[in-house]
């Protein structure tokens, strides 16, 4: 699947932009092509991450990702009663 993404997202003519029109353009989006936050995104759905609802939101996504991580670790140490 990803080799098809890859060969859709080649076939764009250089200098042609996404069409962020179907996405959700008023939120913040992590650009994982260009490692940037964007609004409105301007790569493919299959290269960012979101929306986030401000840009600070978005460029931390990865702070927000171990933090959740953390939450449920903890929350299975306590489950299976090793806390």
């Amino acid at each position: 699947m990803l080799n098809w993404l890859r060969r859709r997202a080649s076939g764009r003519r250089a200098g042609e932009r996404v069409d962020s029109s179907a996405w959700n353009p008023s939120g913040w989006w992590w650009c994982m092509q260009h490692q940037r936050a964007e609004n409105p995104p301007d790569a493919p759905g299959h290269r960012r991450l979101g929306p986030y609802p401000t840009a600070a939101a978005a460029e931390n996504w990865r702070d927000e990702l171990d933090r959740r991580n953390e939450d449920w670790d903890e929350e299975n140490r306590r489950w299976a009663g090793d806390h």
